[in-house]
């Protein structure tokens, strides 16, 4: 008789291959779709403010880490800025090809939770790509998509530092203390991942052999990352612990403000544990449903994104600011001041001028450094423009006076004529426009589209600039 074989059982781990191709392909066809939709749009308020504190390259900024700033100001060296059509293309092109990147990195995580199950790692990589969080971030250059990135890219290599041994560990720690250090220049506190690599070596592997050169060549590198932002802060009596300045990815939502970066990576990590701890039927079936649900989320920003509430970023951005520019450049030439200058500019919001000074590009003789559009002057610390030269800086010397000797600086726009660009009507203007100038007329009324909708932009002629009362 013939002895019955048993037939070799094929290992899950055989089929890693298909399931990686099914993800590529599908990451590959939802990038082309990202890239249409993103690159097809216009600028939009936060990308603008990017793209202006790009143009002054420091360590940190009021509103945020200097990594995204810096990128892009790498991108405009090589592609121009973002008002060229390549320029604005390539700024486009960044959040979908981080969003690569992220979706890499889950699939990674996903293979080393459940190396025995394939599978956890492929819907762990889709369904973060369904996530409405990832597909609102990969659509808009916020540097939302490149922290969410940056923070799983030095989770991967700190489990990898975690698991190396041997020779391979030395350079394991490198990478890992080179990640936290890039990293620190997108988010502040991924540090902490440092301590609890270390903790975890430790309980894995014990004290021996204890890579002790590996662990202090780590922590070097992340105190590098740290001292820009640390010695930008010092000089700046610690502005970015204490001010109300908006992040650059804040999104505002149900009347909630987060961070659309923070959220895209915790809400990637939570996909990974669902999956991770899903074994009943009833927790498959509560899985089914929440992809259901996050996939016509995700195809109503593809479809609709113009339906989009205002506080969240919209692909489409504003559109209609090339006529609103050449409308403010001829009343500009049109209104010169007793001088015989131009006036300067002022927007009501600090998103607003760098929106406007993304497309107009001004040098002030009088205030050297400053961005081409002014933010309206305030004592709140709530953008990066309350740190860059103003129309409000007293810097030029006083005219002699014998009765007020005291005075010693004065603003270098005193007396002149400004057009102020804002939203609000004649009844609405604040009061640092108001109290601030002899005459104030309405000029024109422009009417642009944000995220589709209409909004209407006014110009107010304002004459005679004097400082207002302390």
């Amino acid at each position: 008789m013939k002895k019955r074989t048993k037939k070799k059982q094929p290992r899950k781990g055989a089929s890693t291959p298909i399931f990686g191709m099914i993800v590529c392909i599908f990451l590959l066809g939802l990038t082309i779709l990202r890239l249409n939709i993103s690159t097809s749009g216009s600028l939009i308020e936060s990308e603008a403010m990017l793209s202006l504190c790009a143009a002054h390259p420091d360590g940190a900024y009021l509103e945020g880490p200097a990594g995204a700033p810096l990128l892009i100001a790498f991108k405009d060296l090589l592609f121009g800025s973002a008002d060229s059509n390549f320029g604005f293309i390539a700024l486009r092109c960044i959040s979908p090809l981080a969003a690569l990147l992220l979706s890499w990195c889950i699939w990674w995580i996903g293979r080393r939770m459940a190396p025995q199950d394939p599978g956890i790692a492929l819907w762990a990589a889709i369904g973060v790509n369904l996530l409405p969080t990832v597909n609102l971030s990969s659509l808009v250059m916020d540097g939302g998509m490149l922290t969410a990135s940056m923070i799983l890219l030095a989770i991967v290599v700190a489990w990898n530092a975690v698991q190396s041994n041997g020779s391979k560990e030395f350079l394991a720690w490198m990478l890992f203390g080179t990640a936290l250090a890039l990293g620190t220049f997108f988010y502040y506190p991924i540090g902490i991942l440092f301590p609890i690599a270390v903790t975890l070596r430790l309980i894995l592997q014990g004290l021996k052999p204890f890579p002790w050169q590996a662990f202090l060549l780590s922590l070097l590198l992340l105190v590098l990352g740290w001292i820009p932002p640390l010695l930008w802060n010092l000089h700046h009596d610690w502005l970015q612990w204490g001010s109300v300045a908006a992040g650059f990815d804040s999104i505002r939502f149900a009347g909630i403000s987060l961070s659309l970066g923070l959220a895209t990576a915790l809400s990637a990590g939570l996909i990974l544990v669902l999956l991770r701890i899903t074994s009943s039927l009833w927790w498959r079936g509560l899985l089914v449903f929440l992809a259901l649900l996050m996939t016509g989320t995700s195809a109503w920003l593809f479809l609709v994104p113009q339906d989009l509430p205002s506080g969240l970023p919209s692909p489409i951005g504003i559109r209609g600011l090339e006529n609103l520019v050449k409308t403010i450049e001829t009343l500009r030439a049109q209104h010169s001041d007793q001088k015989r200058e131009p006036p300067f500019l002022i927007a009501s919001t600090p998103r607003l001028a760098a929106l406007l000074g993304a497309h107009i590009h001004l040098n002030y003789p009088e205030c050297l450094g400053s961005p081409s559009v002014f933010a309206l002057e305030s004592p709140s610390m709530n953008s990066s423009f309350s740190l860059w030269p103003s129309y409000a800086d007293a810097v030029a010397t006083a005219a002699k006076d014998i009765l007020y000797s005291e005075e010693k600086f004065v603003s270098p726009f005193l007396e002149r004529n400004a057009l102020y660009i804002t939203t609000e009507s004649q009844h609405e203007l604040p009061q640092n426009i108001t109290g601030a100038f002899t005459a104030i007329k309405l000029l024109q009324e422009i009417q642009i589209t944000q995220n589709g909708k209409s909004l209407p932009i006014r110009i107010y002629e304002c004459v005679g600039y004097q400082s207002l009362a302390l």
